[in-house]
């Protein structure tokens, strides 16, 4: 049903989570995972830092998978997130995304009302990746 789970990992406890859901799917429907981490192409942080951090957090999320026997295949890209994920979700070949209502950036947040700021809240990149994407969304709270 699934061939390819792509998850968005930012290194945050909420990406982790998302990883933990799409290894759960992955070892019912035999899946393997493509895990993506996105350099900010506009950081004031070194390019060598970032993808430092970068592999560092796509090695944590492989050892996450060799505990259940799943097959990931890494990508450490530099682009923008809130732009560029629907463009990264198709070149993983993606059957399934899924991905954390928020990430590292709390800062950036869409709400659906505009007087609660707790579980109606979700980060710019998974609401712009929802009303994007080709495939199907797995939203993880």
């Amino acid at each position: 049903m699934f061939n390819i789970i792509t998850v968005p990992v930012d290194g945050s406890d909420y990406s982790y989570k998302a990883v933990e859901v799409a290894l759960e799917i992955a070892v019912k429907f035999n899946s393997k995972i493509a895990a993506v981490h996105v350099m900010n192409e506009f950081s004031f942080n070194s390019y060598d830092e970032q993808e430092s951090a970068g592999e560092e957090i796509l090695a944590k999320v492989t050892g996450m998978a060799g505990k259940v026997d799943v097959d990931v295949t890494q990508h450490l890209l530099t682009a923008d997130p809130l732009r560029d994920m629907k463009f990264i979700i198709d070149q993983t070949r993606a059957d399934l995304v899924v991905i954390h209502a928020h990430g590292l950036n709390n800062n950036r947040f869409v709400s659906f009302d505009e007087n609660n700021v707790s579980d109606t809240q979700i980060g710019s990149v998974s609401e712009r990746l929802l009303r994007t994407s080709s495939v199907p969304v797995l939203l993880v709270k």
